[in-house]
């Protein structure tokens, strides 16, 4: 019974416990207030690779984890939203990486597994 209510817990937690998206245009002034790099990630409707950083690598615990407390991430759907302006994509996932400034301090084309991830959020958070 103990071990039932248990996974019952972890489920109830995995499920609210999701990596949240705020406004582009807002990420800005949130970073710079919170002290934290913006994430902004570029997506459309029916890619692979983005459910899959989405559904697998967001929802790792050390990767959320490290998100949540590093950055603001904003989500743009290129179809619907456009191209926020200096941003361009060759595929999707395409994940830039800049300050509360807006400078860009990486962009990272394709997603990546959890491990990877972590340690290019790392990398990312290091950079001035």
């Amino acid at each position: 019974m103990k071990k039932i209510v248990v996974l019952l817990s972890l489920l109830v937690a995995s499920l609210f416990a999701d990596v949240k998206y705020v406004d582009i245009f807002d990420a800005y002034d949130k970073a710079a207030a919170e002290h934290k790099k913006v994430m902004v990630m570029l997506s459309k409707e029916g890619c692979p690779g983005c459910a899959y950083m989405e559904s697998v690598v967001f929802k790792n615990g050390d990767v959320e984890k490290y998100l949540k407390k590093n950055f603001v991430i904003a989500h743009v759907d290129i179809d619907k939203d456009g191209l926020p302006d200096g941003m361009d994509y060759f595929a999707t996932p395409t994940f830039y990486f800049q300050n509360a400034d807006e400078k860009i301090l990486k962009r990272l084309n394709g997603g990546e597994n959890a491990k990877d991830f972590l340690e290019t959020l790392k990398k990312v958070r290091a950079t001035k």
